[in-house]
């Protein structure tokens, strides 16, 4: 595996391939664009054709061509191996490795699975099932795009095809469609069910939700059934027609969000392409990360019910602490619950609606019926529901634009709001932040002054080599760990580190990109100002630290020595 790997780093060069997703302008050596994954102004994101690697100096994310496609795509490893050994010409299964087949007989499994489900639905069982589709308003058209089909209600005619075709029960487990029961036989996961097949993000079926035959719904049998977890198939990342609208959704900068299967088609086949479905699942932090790169604005159409108006309310607060700009359809007629009851009844509608989509702060104060003449009770208790809101969204800017909205409407002066809106505690919201591995030893934030100091300094004398010769003096003022780095950026900068001080030597050449060469001594002469005062704190607090541990151990001579060098040391504060 490992070296089928750095074949297809070989062959797919990281800057070619990054550029089909995000601009990148030269900057010296290396390249430098806007960050796909942050919100960003200022271009903080750098890519190095020498050294095969990119880096964001905003979100402090980076790596090789895999993780940022594994990052940008949202998938697995061995997902975005395939892809880019397809990229390549390199065929992973000559080459071979164990694992990616045991992936790929996955993938086999669900395709035809899939096929065998689409053959039925167009058989004779089959045809009380597709009448249901079409009374539902689907087109024959969508119902064969989108491959639809149906689990017959036998309990094993899918199990026993797929052993025909050469797979083994287990791997068909594992696959998510056979269940293996307490007499140790297997038995069909879905059985009488229209099946919708789920694909990931490269159009390849992962999965399955099947929904009962209409009559025989009961409280006992769930409406809807997905695939269990499996190594090809996470729910939390996976967005129904997502493979299909992806490209739609980046052109428009909007995603349309839906809740479930029949939703997502019927509005496709109306002409609204640039939407998903969440396939009856909660909506994830994950979902929206992969929604976020290619769009900033999302509408939300979920059911006009009760759960629905549940449903909409977390996916707001989860959206607005991710800085979407979200708004919500509303349902003027109460007899039509859903996109899919909106098309079906008046075609072409519900793309006004989307269009009519309020502020999702506009559909909360008209859900809590904020005004001035409600009675005190009843206004604090709405208001501090709506400044609950507010303070989930990340923006400051679109913060106050609210609270300057809700003293209009409520009457509250906004220093009373602000004063509220602070003792309001609101429960934090997961996925906010990736604990992500980096080519760093130690995440940036996290290190000490003297440790960015250092660092930038070194950064400069890549920028500019002739910095090389001023660092001479002053060498004894760099801590001992950096020496080795000093030392080989001081001889030859453009040779190839060596394993050790590699990940954070690349790193350095990296962030050299984001600096002005024109500026770069001024810099340099500004950090060398704050690191002899930084090495002088350093030098004090050492000093301390033995005169503490002469003190405890009476070594009278230690001692003296110790505190005439620290005299000495602070007669310079003076």
């Amino acid at each position: 595996m490992a070296e089928t790997t750095e074949l297809i780093k070989e062959k797919v060069d990281v800057a070619d391939f990054i550029k089909q997703y995000v601009v990148l302008s030269p900057a010296g050596k290396n390249l430098k664009g806007l960050c796909p994954f942050h919100k960003e102004k200022s271009p903080s994101f750098i890519v190095s054709p020498d050294r095969q690697m990119w880096h964001c100096f905003g979100c402090n994310s980076g790596g090789d061509v895999i993780s940022f496609l594994m990052k940008y795509e949202n998938i697995e490893f061995i997902e975005a191996l395939k892809q880019l050994a397809d990229r390549a010409g390199i065929e992973l299964k000559r080459v071979g490795t164990g694992d990616q087949k045991k992936y790929d007989v996955l993938y086999d499994i669900n395709r035809v699975a899939k096929d065998f489900f689409k053959a039925s639905l167009h058989e004779d069982l089959g045809r009380p099932a597709l009448k249901y589709l079409i009374e539902r308003g689907l087109k024959k058209e969508t119902v064969e795009e989108f491959e639809i089909g149906l689990a017959l209600p036998s309990s094993d005619s899918l199990t026993r095809h797929l052993t025909k075709m050469g797979f083994t029960v287990t791997d068909i487990e594992r696959a998510g469609i056979s269940l293996k029961t307490d007499r140790g036989t297997y038995w069909d996961r879905f059985r009488n069910r229209i099946m919708f097949p789920l694909y990931n993000n490269f159009g390849k079926v992962v999965g399955f939700t099947g929904r009962v035959m209409p009559g025989n719904e009961s409280a006992d049998v769930g409406k809807y059934v997905n695939s269990p977890e499996t190594p090809v198939f996470n729910k939390s990342k996976l967005l129904f027609g997502f493979f299909k609208t992806k490209n739609n959704i980046r052109e428009t900068n909007t995603t349309v969000l839906v809740e479930g299967q029949m939703d997502f088609l019927m509005a496709w086949q109306d002409g609204i392409k640039n939407l998903v479905a969440t396939s009856g699942t909660a909506l994830t932090a994950d979902h929206l990360k992969t929604l976020r790169r290619l769009s900033e604005n999302i509408v939300l159409s979920f059911d006009n019910d009760s759960a629905g108006r549940a449903a909409a309310e977390r996916t707001i607060d989860l959206a607005e602490a991710h800085d979407y700009n979200v708004k919500v359809i509303l349902f003027k007629d109460k007899e039509l619950k859903d996109p899919a009851d909106i098309v079906r009844a008046k075609p072409g509608h519900f793309e006004q609606l989307i269009s009519a989509a309020v502020p999702a702060m506009e559909y909360y104060f008209d859900f809590y019926g904020i005004s001035r003449n409600q009675d005190i009770a009843a206004k604090k208790k709405s208001i501090r529901s709506a400044l609950a809101k507010i303070k989930v969204i990340s923006s400051p800017i679109e913060q106050q634009h609210w609270l300057n909205k809700l003293t209009t409407l409520s009457g509250v002066p906004e220093v009373a709001l602000t004063a509220e809106m602070a003792a309001i505690k609101v429960n934090p919201v997961t996925g906010l932040h990736d604990a992500e591995q980096t080519v760093l030893d130690q995440p940036q934030a996290q290190l000490g002054r003297l440790d960015l100091i250092v660092r930038r300094l070194i950064s400069l004398m890549l920028i500019d080599e002739s910095l090389v010769k001023e660092i001479e003096a002053e060498k004894q003022l760099i801590p001992a760990q950096y020496l080795p780095i000093l030392t080989f950026v001081m001889k030859d900068p453009k040779a190839s580190p060596p394993a050790d001080l590699a990940p954070v030597i690349n790193l350095l050449y990296l962030e050299s990109s984001l600096g002005d060469p024109t500026k770069a001594k001024t810099e340099w002469a500004e950090l060398m100002i704050r690191l002899r005062g930084e090495y002088h704190n350093f030098r004090k607090n050492q000093l301390k630290i033995k005169i503490t541990e002469a003190e405890k151990t009476r070594n009278e001579p230690e001692l003296q020595k110790l505190l005439g060098e620290y005299r000495n040391l602070i007669s310079g504060d003076k």
